[in-house]
């Protein structure tokens, strides 16, 4: 077996340049001689006296460099090489004989053998060759840490990186890009990147982007949506470039993300603060003065109606009078309730209980109409604890937008599924003909309505019930023609385990 020999080290070398070196020699005094060389040089030198001796060993994955006799007791070099490099796979390979051949050397090289040296070796030969492979060793061992360090890098970064090839697809996401959008590079190999992870409003800028880029074109500072696996849209801040091969071609794109979503919200939620201030002053002062103006109207209309008969065409105007005055309050209550503060009072309920309860009421008043609530694994059995009346205005702004929308017949689909630990995941959907690019970007925004009448406020109020809560709602790529939308709310903190059935209960109209 191999012997440890010390290592005396006097300085001629620094540290980073000491090699662990196996000597495989069978003649002492030439094995003395090599070991008292290298030692002095500062190597860590171990010794076998037979091939038998390395090959019956374990392996030896530290040894850097090891100096063979060509011809021992137990054969030729040439004969043991490949089972050499097996036990001492990290190890370069020099030979040394006093009988040099030329078909030797070549089988020699051929087998990755980096110098061939005839005894007597003198001492400034093996020297300046143990150098020049300890030199390679250091160059080695620094790209490896270079690269360790950039691979520690991509994958601790809180950024995210994708690589593109050609076509567009990825070839390499790091863990970051994984961890917060559910995405593996296996889900994303044969897909079209752009297709599957950017949504659809953003799709043909960041194709030009990319597009450009294979040109050999920079950007930075680009922001666009990045759906996640589970629909969600983040909002990422990119820097696009192009990768080159050795040969100056371009061969693939390089993109680093930081993800600006918290940002983005804070912006929004400040901008919609500031105009919620602002409506709220005007709601104010034109609730005071449209009141008392409204209250004579129908002061004034009732006192006509005492004087008219029921079925005339005077009768008929005044009654219109009193309906359009009717809708001017209403109008008015709801813009002055969407300013005002939101104060929950939370009570502990199934989510599919408020719901149905606000179908079964919508579902009496559109009898006329061919209308279907169908539920999804609905009975997760986890509760959540909310205001229950907002919640009914959320679920009741929800169908009955789906309901003005949509063309008989109506089909309406809930599902609600745990997600994850700690929230309740519901994805509501219609087949109506769905929302435009401008209008998923406005939804929310007070004021914004596809309807010819209404005061553009349902969504803004919805959003700003579940914020209130502590949930969200999004607008998600449909999976068939129609709306979609996701909402997310906090279960209970009693409530545990998602044991969702699979049951499709379909509720008629």
């Amino acid at each position: 077996m191999c012997r440890d020999r010390m290592c005396v080290h006097l300085g001629i070398s620094t540290m980073k340049d000491v090699l662990t070196i196996l000597l495989v020699e069978d003649d002492p005094d030439s094995l003395a001689n090599m070991v008292d060389i290298l030692e002095l040089d500062g190597h860590i030198v171990r010794v076998a006296r037979s091939f038998a001796e390395v090959l019956n060993a374990e392996v030896q994955p530290d040894i850097h460099l090891a100096i063979l006799d060509r011809r021992l007791p137990d054969g030729e070099v040439e004969d043991h090489l490949a089972n050499l490099s097996d036990r001492l796979p990290n190890a370069e390979f020099i030979i040394v004989t006093g009988f040099a051949n030329m078909e030797g050397t070549i089988a020699s090289f051929k087998h990755g053998v980096t110098d061939y040296l005839l005894k007597p070796v003198h001492p400034d030969v093996i020297r300046q060759s143990v150098a020049r492979i300890a030199k390679h060793k250091r160059m080695e061992a620094d790209l490896q840490r270079q690269q360790r360090f950039a691979n520690q890098l991509l994958e601790t970064s809180e950024t995210y990186i994708v690589v593109l090839n050609l076509q567009g697809h990825a070839v390499h996401v790091n863990k970051h890009f994984s961890d917060i959008t559910g995405w593996q590079l296996d889900d994303l190999i044969d897909q079209d990147y752009i297709d599957h992870c950017i949504p659809e409003s953003d799709r043909e800028n960041v194709r030009e982007i990319f597009e450009q880029t294979l040109k050999g074109n920079t950007s930075s500072g680009i922001r666009n949506g990045l759906l996640t696996k589970s629909g969600r849209v983040r909002q990422i801040r990119w820097s696009d470039s192009a990768l080159r091969d050795a040969h100056g071609n371009i061969e693939s794109v390089l993109a680093i993300g930081i993800d600006v979503t918290a940002i983005i919200d804070a912006q929004e939620s400040a901008a919609r603060d500031h105009r919620l201030a602002a409506i709220g002053q005007t709601v104010a002062g034109l609730a005071h003065e449209s009141r008392n103006a409204l209250q004579r109207i129908n002061a004034s209309v009732e006192l006509l109606r005492l004087d008219l008969l029921p079925e005339t065409d005077t009768r008929e105007e005044v009654d219109s009078i009193a309906r359009a005055a009717d809708e001017l309050g209403n109008a008015l209550e709801e813009v002055r309730e969407y300013a005002a503060p939101i104060r929950l009072q939370r009570e502990l309920v199934m989510l599919h209980d408020v719901w149905r309860r606000v179908w079964t009421y919508l579902a009496k008043s559109h009898s006329d109409r061919d209308i279907k609530l169908c539920e999804m694994q609905c009975d997760c059995g986890c509760p959540v604890e909310v205001d229950i009346l907002r919640l009914e205005q959320v679920f009741r702004n929800l169908f009955e937008n789906s309901l003005a929308a949509c063309d008989d017949p109506v089909r309406i689909e809930i599902q609600c599924r745990c997600d994850g630990a700690e929230n309740i995941l519901v994805d509501y959907s219609d087949n109506g003909p769905g929302l435009t690019a401008e209008e998923q970007r406005k939804l929310f925004d007070p004021f914004f309505t596809t309807k010819v009448k209404g005061t553009g406020l349902g969504m803004s109020i919805v959003q700003r019930i579940l914020d209130a809560h502590g949930g969200e709602i999004r607008v998600a790529e449909p999976t068939h023609p129609g709306a979609r939308f996701l909402i997310q709310l906090s279960k209970h903190d009693g409530a545990v385990q998602d044991n969702c059935s699979g049951d499709c209960e379909t509720l008629h109209a």
